[in-house]
């Protein structure tokens, strides 16, 4: 039996003698109160369970000290998660070799000293086989191992600083980063009668809350990628987006979205077709300050571009319940209420969009995130498209 698994089960037992020594102390303060009350010492039925207590402790403390081959593999609540992979090393050989090879496993061996233990999100080979056959990087999985200080990051990226059931995910962002910093997103669908979660929206959880003494294990059917991208790279990547991206590095804004914090609602280019804008020309026609470079934060098509910029991360959870006024990047204020559902900018003109329910039709007059294209992650804060096109004041 190797050292760490005496530790542990020293840790146990140890947890085992605190909790009859507070049993123990609590039958002692029941006689004080009594002979407190009746002057006549501790009653009978007092002193008889202080001694059953106080030998259980004398046991318990004699086998932490005794037969350290004790442990026993059978019971999955008694295992670390390094246990439970090594255990497990033939439905898990190769996240359990990254975790080798990328210096975790002595990490999920033991409790987490800055916060409340783990959650690993455990890959199947077959998600690391396709992992590797969707990355041009790697030829294999042997190449995959070569590159270490990525299965470093890897590693860490699929483990959460803290221990969290399903029932404990936001739908959203975790508020507790992960070992490199990160923020990860759960997403909820229903399929049928069934529940799935979703992972960075490309995860899905197939078997969850397996617990452990140092956390809980979720198993996913894909790789977690970290991201590496910002929120410019990401407009600039969608071929739906094009006006909004060449709208933010016309105005120069995108040299913010590379290294800087912030929130960037977008507007699909079809919601910029309804409106007459074909093109980021007819954007500029359409909002610029004759006579002002297009850069000077005074020119409307700066502002206009600018406020779709929050500072800072704000994942939907992360938004205040109720009404709140945010402050943008072009320093106007956007009014967003949080209820039963998310409405941007109340009061806005939406082109007559409407929600029929059960026959009946009702006008929208808000700007909606968009449920699917929320929530989607970039290194320099989320992207949130939304249904209409977003701007302070009545458009020109």
């Amino acid at each position: 039996m190797g050292n760490k698994q005496l530790y542990l089960q020293l840790q146990a037992c140890r947890t085992t003698g605190i909790e009859l020594q507070q049993e123990l102390d609590m039958n002692i303060l029941r006689g004080v109160r009594y002979w407190n009350n009746r002057l006549i010492g501790i009653r009978r039925p007092v002193i008889r369970r202080f001694l059953i207590l106080w030998m259980i402790l004398l046991a318990v403390m004699t086998s932490c000290k005794t037969d350290p081959n004790s442990f026993s593999w059978n019971d999955e609540n008694s295992l670390t998660i390094s246990q439970y992979l090594e255990k497990n090393k033939n439905e898990y050989s190769k996240f359990y070799r990254l975790l080798v090879d990328g210096k975790m496993l002595t990490t999920l061996y033991a409790y987490n000293p800055y916060g409340d233990n783990y959650t690993l999100f455990l890959p199947t080979d077959e998600a690391i086989d396709r992992f590797i056959q969707q990355n041009q990087n790697y030829g294999n999985f042997e190449e995959l191992l070569k590159d270490t200080s990525f299965i470093q990051r890897l590693t860490r990226y699929h483990t959460l600083n803290r221990s969290l059931r399903t029932y404990e995910f936001p739908d959203g962002a975790f508020v507790d980063r992960n070992l490199t910093g990160d923020r990860l997103v759960a997403s909820f669908f229903a399929i049928g009668d069934n529940q799935l979660i979703k992972i960075n929206n490309v995860a899905p959880i197939i078997k969850s809350n397996l617990k452990m003494t140092n956390g809980y294990i979720h198993v996913i059917s894909e790789v977690l990628q970290p991201v590496d991208i910002s929120g410019y790279d990401w407009l600039q990547q969608q071929n739906d987006y094009s006006i909004l991206a060449q709208a933010m590095k016309l105005s120069g804004i995108q040299k913010k979205l590379k290294w800087a914090n912030y929130t960037l609602f977008a507007e699909a280019d079809s919601i910029y077709h309804r409106y007459g804008i074909n093109n980021v020309e007819d954007l500029i026609s359409r909002f610029s300050t004759p006579g002002v470079p297009l850069t000077t934060v005074t020119n409307s098509f700066y502002q206009f571009t600018a406020y779709h910029l929050l500072e800072g991360e704000h994942y939907m959870n992360d938004l205040y319940w109720g009404s709140k006024k945010y402050v943008t990047l072009s320093g106007q204020l956007l009014t967003i209420i949080v209820g039963m559902e998310v409405k941007i900018n109340t009061g806005v003109d939406t082109y007559g969009t409407t929600i029929s329910e059960s026959g009946e039709t009702t006008v929208i007059d808000y700007i909606r995130p968009i449920p699917e294209g929320s929530n989607i992650l970039t290194h320099t804060g989320p992207v949130h498209s939304i249904s209409d096109l977003m701007y302070y004041k009545h458009l020109p």
